[in-house]
């Protein structure tokens, strides 16, 4: 049997996806953009609303459209194809931990920026060394550039994805903790 296409959840999706290109921009624009990782944060968001699909749509296609839209982040050197790596490994936990595992926020959101930085280290040890730099050294580097940026998401996430869901409820979108009984409900 197919399964029913949510197009309430897909226009979510294209919606974090679209504040993933801006919020980049905005931030590059005042010089503080890799350092709060801005793409991140509605994607994070997104993803504790999405279902696992839409999350994995929406992390896989942000940083794609992104660097073919705006240049940022560059295809070469390679980052746009390790974030979309990263982004796609990072809403499918999100989604799945917080709609299959916990509903604490915050759990979901440290496993995910574990994942990804382990995802980022691993890659460096693969890929710096061929220009000889010490992977080390740049991994440490890079995770301590990323602080003030996992620290905006630990602080901001917790509060404004409760917000996000109080609102879009009250505006008859469906999420994806609606069951199947509630669905069938509305159907009839």
């Amino acid at each position: 049997m197919h399964e029913k296409f949510d197009v309430s959840n897909m226009l979510l999706a294209v919606i974090f996806s679209a504040m993933g290109i801006a919020f980049p921009m905005l931030f590059h624009v005042v010089g503080l953009g890799s350092i709060f990782m801005p793409m991140y944060l509605p994607l994070a968001v997104g993803a504790y609303m999405l279902a696992g699909r839409n999350a994995v749509i929406m992390g896989f296609f942000t940083p794609l459209a992104s660097a073919v839209l705006t240049g940022m982040p560059p295809f070469y050197p390679p980052i746009a194809p390790l974030m979309i790596v990263q982004l796609t490994v990072f809403c499918w936990i999100i989604s799945w931990m917080s709609h299959h595992v916990t509903s604490i926020t915050l759990i979901p959101l440290i496993v995910a920026i574990v994942v990804d930085r382990v995802l980022l280290a691993c890659y460096y040890f693969l890929i710096i060394p061929l220009f000889g730099i010490s992977a080390a050294l740049y991994t440490g580097y890079d995770l301590i550039k990323s602080f003030p940026g996992i620290l905006l998401m630990v602080a901001v996430i917790p509060v404004v994805v409760p917000k996000c869901v109080s609102i879009i409820r009250k505006h008859s979108l469906r999420l994806y903790e609606h069951n199947k009984q509630e669905h069938e409900h509305e159907i009839r």
